[in-house]
């Protein structure tokens, strides 16, 4: 499927994303009303809309995704604050990355809900919202990852001098954080760059499936 060229004007009416090249099909975007539609980059409004089927699979697969993951990472700050013994220096940093996954799954129903009703269903509110918390949880897990281990390599290269007090632990949880503010806020209020639609996953899904099952459905 080759790409469809469309000028500015045509990009901002949905109307026009409906057989652009008289093929009848449904274009990204033909469903998004046009004052949602200048916030998604016209890259995005060149590919044809993936099959409902795909949408719903993803939906379906994140919310077992989520459930895991609230549920799994939900356990882990219970227990954390439940036994006082379990307050170690090295397990402030596995709290920590236990708080960036259930925060970044816990902005999936937003993902989840776009995937039922196939579109930029809560505009460009529930953009901000996506890419700001998994701004922050992202790069938040990333440097936490990285401080794990690092306190794995002391703990075993230096078993004895290399011992992580709490107030050591406490201070790098503080310096990941004013490192992943600046990032997820800056974006935010467009200062430096901005949060817009990005990839459409269940068109990504389809690409899989189609290489999997080569029966399947698939848009270039």
């Amino acid at each position: 499927m080759g790409l469809v060229q469309l000028d500015n004007q045509t990009a901002y009416r949905p109307e026009a994303l409906i057989g652009a090249d008289q093929s009848g099909l449904r274009y990204l975007g033909w469903n998004v009303p046009p004052e949602e539609l200048v916030h998604i980059p016209e890259h995005w409004l060149q590919f044809p809309e993936p099959e409902a089927s795909l949408h719903y699979l993803l939906g379906l697969l994140y919310i077992a995704f989520t459930i895991f993951s609230l549920v799994g990472n939900g356990l882990v700050i219970w227990i954390f604050i439940a036994a006082k013994s379990l307050r170690t220096p090295s397990n402030v940093f596995v709290i920590n990355l236990a708080i960036c996954d259930f925060f970044m799954m816990a902005k999936t129903p937003i993902f989840i809900y776009n995937s039922f009703t196939k579109g930029f269903t809560l505009g460009n509110l529930g953009c901000q919202i996506f890419g700001f918390v998994g701004s922050l949880t992202g790069i938040g897990a990333g440097a936490t990852n990285a401080l794990i281990a690092y306190d794995r390599y002391n703990t075993i290269t230096r078993p004895f001098e290399g011992r992580l007090t709490q107030t050591k632990a406490i201070i790098f949880i503080c310096l990941i954080w004013a490192y992943t503010i600046p990032w997820g806020v800056l974006p935010l209020l467009e200062i430096w760059g901005r949060y817009v639609p990005g990839k459409c996953y269940a068109a990504i899904l389809g690409q899989i499936l189609s290489y999997i099952f080569p029966s399947t459905p698939c848009f270039d």
